[in-house]
């Protein structure tokens, strides 16, 4: 070999063989070997690549440059070089200048005149980078379509282009389903139709859109989904399309369900003293003035003040009663517009009557906060829990300190506020031991307590967590050991119109409207008989009484009178008030009904929404609502037909 032959001098054939003239100058790589596999030939280009001048790799075999781990697969392959059509193409790692490349050939069988082949002509290219791109879409391909979330692809305008096969197990659907029937994957889910407009203008803004929703499988059964779409840009910074990940949460939202009704009952367990507390001073209130009034003569100027006395200890436990339904009952995520100051405030009486005397509840409430739009039970829950737990603080006794305000959202940068909004802050404060940093990393982890033995489950603290992401706020504690604890919740901001206040129920000396209708009332309590017959009687009414819902059906079916309407109470013995309705319906009795329940569940609400009462009045009520609601549908049915309940 002449060692001053240049790398970039092809190595000189021999005679009357074919060579690589033609390829001398390419930027292809070029080679030239016997049949058995044995270098004749190289072009420059070939010489560049593998670091060596092409006279140097004269008689070299060319299974030499390849990967130890592909060695069998290209002689297997050089066999089919020598029989029809005498070409292949292959790729192979060979040993470069640059290191173990993928190289492609393209090697055609050389035949002389009589049909002999004589040599293999290969031409190659490096094709390492779309070798790796290609093994880069294989795994991103196998990747996308074995992930444990849903993935959808939609154009902008939400037309489906491609779904994993996470989304066809979940929802049920087959690809024929999606891609025939253009089926809008992206709607699915929203509450309504404004609800989805929104979430496409921020699409259309170029920004991402995230929220839990409740998706409807083919099968009709619902899941919850955490669904995140994302644009998808060109290089022109045009959306093409719209990239979607669902992941499937109905397991975690039923555990937060059953996390924050187990709290409820938690709350209700260490309030039990302070309520007890609360109804013997009632009790107390009651009969001491009571037997007071019994012992006068009716002419005694202290009568009306002892009754007067009586009567508001009646508002009280109502009160009481009512806040302990709010925290007991099961129900649905209801947003509305709602006013946290006057939430909290109404709360902040409950405290005073139900915590222990030795804590003290100061109120720093501002009643210029406009309202947000959340759950007006899980709010009041959320100010419960963080008031309950700041109790417990305090064993020795303190203060809680209940505050509400408003603050920017740029202010929050360190929360991660959104700085277009502004936030109604809801903080609650103590005078308690305060919290270790070990304690303040696990305070919202469901069932951890620092009450061990004392009857804490640890659910209070990872409930108002719960309650905090659903409705997309905000949380900040601050506390240290001995100095007490603050916990900041930040719920986003909007001014909305404020839901109608219901009736209070205390109508002061509001005068009962009269009549002279006959009123059908069915009530198995003997002293709400003997109350409602008086107060109806007393405004003109004729009153007929039925014992429970099966007197009433029996005087209804006898058609032993003329009624104008019916009272009807819900819960008795022998026949209740909704079968009573119901035979009403059945029979085409054209009455207008009203109900009065003292505990009225979510299904009793299905089925009268079923049965169409004309108005529903809950117990404990006040004389002056019930008899103005039954003066009212009287009056709607003397204007209007009235249609048998079916």
């Amino acid at each position: 070999m002449n060692t001053t032959e240049s790398i970039y001098e092809p190595a000189r054939a021999e005679p009357a063989m074919a060579n690589l003239a033609p390829w001398a100058d390419s930027l292809e790589l070029a080679v030239m070997s016997d049949p058995q596999g044995v270098i004749l030939e190289v072009n420059r280009a070939f010489a560049r690549k593998f670091g060596r001048s092409a006279g140097g790799w004269l008689n070299e075999p060319f299974e030499s440059l390849v990967h130890p781990d592909d060695a069998a697969a290209w002689a297997g392959e050089l066999e089919r070089i020598m029989r029809p059509p005498y070409h292949i193409a292959r790729e192979h790692r060979f040993n470069t200048a640059q290191g173990w490349r993928w190289i492609g050939w393209e090697e055609t069988a050389v035949r002389d005149a009589v049909g002999e082949i004589i040599a293999v002509r290969s031409i190659g290219r490096d094709v390492t980078k779309h070798r790796l791109a290609e093994e880069h879409f294989r795994k991103l391909a196998q990747a996308v379509e074995q992930a444990p979330v849903s993935v959808i692809m939609t154009s902008p305008g939400g037309v489906p282009q491609y779904v994993n096969s996470r989304f066809t197990e979940v929802s049920g659907y087959t690809l024929e389903d999606i891609f025939e029937n253009e089926i809008p994957l992206l709607r699915d889910g929203h509450p309504s139709e404004s609800a989805y407009r929104q979430c496409c203008a921020v699409l259309a803004a170029g920004r991402k859109w995230s929220g839990e929703l409740k998706t409807r499988r083919r099968d009709g059964q619902e899941v919850w989904e955490f669904v995140q779409i994302s644009p998808i840009r060109n290089q022109l910074d045009e959306i093409t399309y719209l990239l979607s990940l669902r992941e499937d949460i109905t397991e975690r939202k039923e555990l937060e369900e059953q996390l924050r009704q187990a709290q409820k009952m938690e709350s209700l367990g260490t309030m039990a003293g302070g309520i007890a507390h609360d109804f013997n001073n009632i009790i107390s209130i009651v009969r001491g003035f009571s037997e007071l009034a019994l012992s006068l003569p009716q002419s005694d100027p202290r009568m009306d003040r002892y009754l007067r006395a009586m009567h508001n200890a009646a508002l009280r436990a109502a009160s009481l009663v009512s806040q302990i339904m709010v925290f007991s009952r099961k129900s649905e995520v209801a947003y509305s517009s709602v006013r946290v100051d006057e939430v909290a405030r109404e709360l902040v009486g409950f405290f005073q009557e139900t915590f222990p005397r030795h804590i003290a509840i100061r109120a720093e409430l501002d009643d210029r906060l406009d309202a947000v739009a959340a759950d007006p039970n899980q709010i009041r829950q959320l100010i419960v829990n963080l008031c309950v737990n700041s109790r417990d603080a305090m064993p020795e006794g303190g203060t809680i300190t209940l505050s509400t305000s408003k603050v920017a959202g740029a202010s929050l940068a360190h929360l991660h506020g959104d700085p277009a909004l502004a936030y109604t802050r809801i903080t609650v404060s103590d005078t308690g031991g305060g919290m270790s940093q070990d304690v303040r990393k696990r305070i919202f982890e469901p069932f951890y307590t620092t009450k061990q033995g004392s009857g804490g489950t640890g659910l209070g603290l990872a409930v108002v967590y719960g309650i905090v992401t659903n409705h997309r706020g905000l949380i900040d504690l601050q506390s240290e050991e001995g100095s007490g604890t603050t916990f900041h919740i930040y719920l986003p901001y909007r001014t909305t119109e404020p839901t109608p206040a219901l009736p209070t129920g205390d109508e002061g000396g509001a005068i009962i409207p009269r009549g002279t209708e006959r009123i059908l009332l069915v009530e198995d309590e003997v002293p709400i008989q003997e109350i409602l017959s008086i107060t109806l009687r007393s405004a003109g009414y004729s009153v007929c009484v039925a014992v429970d819902g099966q007197d009433a059906a029996e005087r209804l079916l006898r058609g032993e009178t003329s009624f104008d309407a019916v009272v009807l109470d819900l819960n008795m013995p022998r026949l209740g008030g909704i079968e009573v309705l119901k035979l009403l319906a059945a029979r085409h009795i054209c009455l207008p009904v009203m109900v009065i329940s003292g505990h009225l569940t979510e299904e009793v609400h299905t089925e009268l929404g079923e049965l169409g009462p004309a108005a529903i009045i809950p117990k404990p009520f006040d004389l002056v609502t019930l008899s103005t609601a039954l003066r009212r549908i009287l009056d709607e049915r003397a204007t209007t037909p009235t249609l048998a309940l079916s």
